[in-house]
């Protein structure tokens, strides 16, 4: 625990996210109404998305286009979730997560079912 995981798009091979934090935030108040946003220092900005009598927060680096999860002692709804935003705001990016622990670059899969991603972060 303490851990964050970090996902980006595949910056190595040249490809770039071009959804703003404007975009991720109207996209996880329409999937998931109640999701509260917070922004911090003009570049972080705070997803809190609300779900029955749990709340997770997620922080996007604008600046450096960044998606930032902590680590849950269960992580196959976060990254259901970060899939689900992905799918929705850049399904055909190659991005990459690594954790802070160890940094080694991972694949996303973006394919249509959730499933291998959430499986990828042990979930």
């Amino acid at each position: 625990m303490g851990n964050h995981y970090y996902i980006s798009a595949d910056r190595q091979h040249g490809a770039c996210w071009t959804f703003t934090a404007e975009h991720l935030a109207a996209t996880a108040t329409r999937i998931w109404p109640g999701t509260t946003v917070d922004t911090y220092d003009g570049h972080t900005t705070e997803l809190q998305i609300h779900l029955d009598d749990t709340t997770l927060t997620f922080t996007f680096d604008d600046e450096y286009n960044v998606l930032r999860l902590p680590d849950h002692q269960d992580l196959e709804v976060p990254t259901r979730i970060i899939h689900r935003l992905l799918r929705e705001l850049a399904p055909d990016v190659p991005a990459m997560w690594w954790s802070e622990a160890d940094a080694t670059l991972e694949p996303v899969d973006l394919s249509p079912d959730p499933e291998p991603f959430a499986q990828s972060f042990g979930g």
